[in-house]
């Protein structure tokens, strides 16, 4: 059994941050299980700890712990000294998951201009209804591609700050 505990308030936000992500397309019972890995302590959690903090049960929660390792949201990890393993979110999983979605975004718009010539012998509607998405996905593209060189840098200065800070000096 879990010693996992969790307050009334964290409990309603593991429910209303699971219904949110419905509208990305996501089970409720992947958001809980999500929410319950980012607003709980330890970070490692066992599939026994995830049963009785999400409700789940076992057979559904193994597929979506698996779903959630496909997209990089979780990984398994050592558990010293017990059977099995336990469960964490991977380092950095916001920006590995927004990199997974990239990828998507920049295959579209590859399929799109690779089939441009295709496209080109079909009715004006078809031709504007295709231009507009592979615009769309070029715009998209490039601005996500900005914010995440824009992320990095805010990253790599927020180390500097850190070392700075513990060799007793401040920018």
């Amino acid at each position: 059994m879990s010693t996992i505990e969790m307050t009334s308030q964290v409990e309603r936000l593991i429910e209303e941050y699971a219904l949110r992500m419905e509208s990305f397309g996501m089970p409720p019972l992947a958001g809980r299980i999500f929410a319950v890995m980012v607003l709980t302590d330890p970070p490692e959690k066992s599939t026994q700890d995830l049963i009785q903090l999400t409700g789940g049960s076992k057979g559904a929660l193994s597929q979506t712990l698996r779903i959630l390792e496909q997209f990089g949201h979780l990984e398994k990890c050592p558990a010293p000294g017990q059977r099995g393993h336990r469960w964490r979110l991977r380092k950095n999983f916001m920006v590995e998951m927004f990199k997974s979605k990239m990828n998507a975004i920049r295959g579209m718009r590859d399929f799109w201009q690779s089939h441009m010539d295709i496209v080109g012998n079909l009715s004006e509607n078809v031709q504007q209804n295709v231009r507009e998405m592979a615009e769309f996905h070029a715009f998209f593209f490039e601005m996500v591609s900005h914010a995440f060189e824009r992320w990095n840098q805010v990253q790599i200065q927020s180390e500097n700050n850190k070392t700075d800070e513990g060799k007793g000096t401040s920018r």
